[in-house]
């Protein structure tokens, strides 16, 4: 059954193409500097800095992201599909209508979902129980797998995911008068999306200060791509870029499909990229 997971694979192989159009897109839309930057006085000696969205991101970001979704679910699904061909030597396999990758945040649900999967051997269901997100010490929320399923699921039942600004890197330079000190306030979390605006930064100076007493520079602020549905999601406790996300999840989702392929006596077109096959899976 070659042939079906070499089209499940040249499916997979466009998805880093759909990652590709959306940060040109990204690009696009910030080529006209959609933000500002606002200083706002709070009190005689306290000053906040604000990102404030002035032209939201446009439809079409949502739409590339929403067909990478839907490419990503479907070269599971038919890479699944290939699977049960493969061991059954059937095409179409037996209930080929019920095929599905399963993806489950409970231990019932996986059981539920394996009823309908009763076309492949024990051991593959073993593997594949052993993959799902509820598995994860840290929650299904944490598995790059369960991200796809959820996110595709709202996107195809409820509707586009929201594109928006992350503030991602953060260096505010203020320029005061000779004596005049200085503090940041260190509470001020500024890595945070932005739906319409975002604090960035808030000071206290030693006086107060008359306007054009003070400038603030926010050329180092830069103001990267985010989804609103996945902005508090992070990797090994860490917050990613969303075009770290998006990587990570192709090698992720192509994983599964490798072995898979591996299961079903296939190799992939190109060949293995995210394990050796001829090494036990717990060897470096």
């Amino acid at each position: 059954m070659q042939e079906l997971f070499d089209r499940a694979f040249a499916r997979m192989d466009r998805v880093g193409g759909k990652r590709d159009e959306f940060a040109q897109c990204w690009a696009n839309y910030i080529s006209v500097h959609p933000w500002d930057v606002d200083v706002r006085r709070v009190s005689s000696h306290t000053m906040e800095i604000f990102a404030v969205m002035r032209e939201p991101a446009p439809h079409e970001l949502a739409l590339i992201f929403s067909e990478w979704l839907a490419a990503l679910r479907a070269s599971l699904d038919n890479a699944i599909y290939a699977l049960a061909a493969a061991t059954t030597g059937q095409n179409p396999p037996p209930h080929a209508g019920r095929i599905q990758f399963p993806i489950c945040s409970t231990p019932e649900d996986f059981r539920g979902q394996a009823n309908r999967l009763t076309m492949l051997p024990a051991h593959v269901l073993t593997a594949l129980e052993k993959a799902q997100p509820y598995q994860s010490p840290w929650g299904p929320e944490s598995n790059l797998t369960w991200w796809v399923n959820e996110l595709a699921r709202k996107d195809r039942h409820r509707e586009l995911h929201v594109g928006l600004g992350r503030v991602d890197e953060h260096r505010v330079r203020i320029y005061l008068p000779t004596g005049v000190t200085a503090e940041f306030d260190k509470t001020v979390e500024p890595y945070s999306h932005i739906e319409q605006e975002s604090l960035i930064a808030r000071l206290t100076v030693s006086r107060t200060l008359r306007p054009g007493e003070v400038t603030v520079d926010c050329t180092g602020v830069v103001i990267a791509p985010e989804i609103l549905a996945w902005a508090d999601f992070k990797l090994n406790g860490r917050r990613q870029s969303l075009f770290d996300r998006m990587f990570y999840t192709e090698m992720y989702i192509r994983n599964h499909m490798e072995n898979m392929a591996l299961e079903g006596g296939s190799v992939p077109p190109g060949g293995f990229r995210t394990f050796d096959p001829s090494k036990p899976q717990n060897e470096e």
